[in-house]
């Protein structure tokens, strides 16, 4: 029991870590704009190196996973804090984007080797952690915002900051290590395996690709919120700089709370019930950031959506996870992150194109029915492929499992 708890400590350890640099790093990208002399342009072309290294990397890590195993989160780990500190010693335009394209394919393999991993743990220890893990993040960037921000106050330098992130990076690849290894493939999912290979193409690829779009779409109204809740508050009530940073901040907060008590109390739903509520939950807490009349509720409003959305992601993780055999666990986890990193990409250019048009609350109360979608496809869950009856089961986050 103490094994699996150490297991656990060192996702939650990765989870942290790389909340605290994304939460630390919307605080000083201004001061690091500033230093190398670079206008809006060059600045936003530097930041897309992120994405552009994520996608890639997404996809060879579910390979690279294949082959390591339990090393591939520890790997990836260690370069995003070689990524994290070149970053802050990056001179001039050129290596600030070369740093910033390692921190994205980086980033990337964290995505699917911290998801592959903790799947593989839950098979292993029969333990619900996806949205343990998954809380971890938001909670950090909560908090590291607003802590690198006081930092710089007290005049710490961008390669200070990111100097101590770096470090702290690497003490939890350190502490992702894990001997036990994953669950070794025994030879009834060897059987089951060539079983769902030789019906994938009839059945497996349709649910996933819903389970895929559903992340996606929780994944663009979460983006939605992060880089326009904020612009929403200042442009439709004149909020100050702080109030309109609260709008962000009470989302992530809704997301930490409601994975942890989706973590606690989610067993008591089924996990298609889980997310039909989610969904629903969430399109009500747009609806009321998105037309309330008073900046007070829009925060509340964006701290029920956080606290609705929550559960999503990690269930459907788990129920794919669950899906899979051992050996084709990662490959599955891989396809569907980079479905689920589309969402999130697609979604600053469609919310602002939008916006232009029909303004930015409308916008973002069409960015709600997102929700009502989500609820729509929850049944697909219940359509992934289980166990065997005498196979090992894995608990999921509603701590049951389900049949078709």
């Amino acid at each position: 029991m103490r094994r699996v708890g150490n297991g656990a400590l060192g996702l939650l350890a990765v989870s942290t870590s790389w909340g605290l640099f994304w939460g630390g790093w919307a605080a000083l990208i201004p001061q690091m704009k500033a230093d190398l002399a670079l206008t809006d342009q060059q600045l936003g072309l530097a930041l897309f190196a992120v994405p552009v290294g994520a996608v890639p990397a997404m996809l060879l890590a579910g390979r690279l996973a294949q082959r390591l195993a339990q090393h591939t989160l520890p790997l990836v780990t260690a370069v995003f804090a070689l990524g994290c500190l070149l970053v802050g010693f990056a001179p001039s335009l050129p290596t600030f984007t070369a740093a910033l394209l390692l921190v994205g394919a980086a980033s990337g393999g964290i995505e699917v080797g911290l998801n592959a991993t903790t799947a593989a743990h839950e098979a292993r220890d029969g333990v619900r952690l996806f949205n343990k893990v998954h809380a971890a993040t938001p909670l950090a960037m909560l908090l590291a915002a607003p802590a690198v921000g006081l930092a710089r106050q007290f005049g710490a330098s961008p390669l200070v900051v990111l100097a101590v992130i770096a470090a702290l990076v690497g003490v939890s690849a350190a502490l992702a290590v894990d001997r036990r290894g994953w669950q070794e493939e025994s030879e009834s999912d060897r059987e089951r395996d060539d079983d769902t290979r030789a019906a994938g193409r009839r059945r497996l690829p349709g649910p996933l690709l819903v389970i895929g779009l559903l992340g996606a779409v929780v994944l663009l109204m979460e983006n939605a919120v992060e880089q326009w809740g904020a612009i929403h508050l200042q442009q439709e009530f004149g909020s100050g700089p702080l109030v309109a940073s609260l709008g962000p901040a009470c989302y992530m907060a809704g997301l930490s709370a409601g994975r942890m008590l989706a973590q606690s109390r989610g067993d008591r739903l089924t996990e298609s019930a889980l997310v039909l509520t989610a969904g629903l939950l969430g399109a009500v807490g747009f609806g009321v950031a998105a037309f309330a009349p008073h900046p007070l509720l829009v925060l509340v409003g964006y701290g029920l959506a956080g606290i609705g959305l929550a559960p999503v992601v990690p269930t459907l993780f788990t129920v794919v996870g669950r899906s899979a055999s051992p050996e084709r666990r990662t490959a599955v986890i891989s396809m569907v992150t980079v479905v689920f990193y589309a969402g999130f990409l697609t979604s600053p250019p469609v919310v602002g194109t939008l916006a232009g048009w029909l303004g930015l609350p409308t916008v973002l109360g069409l960015v709600g029915l997102g929700g009502l979608l989500v609820a729509a496809g929850s049944g697909v869950v219940r359509r992934l492929p289980v166990p065997r009856d005498g196979e090992k089961t894995t608990v999921g986050t509603a701590g049951r499992r389900e049949t078709g």
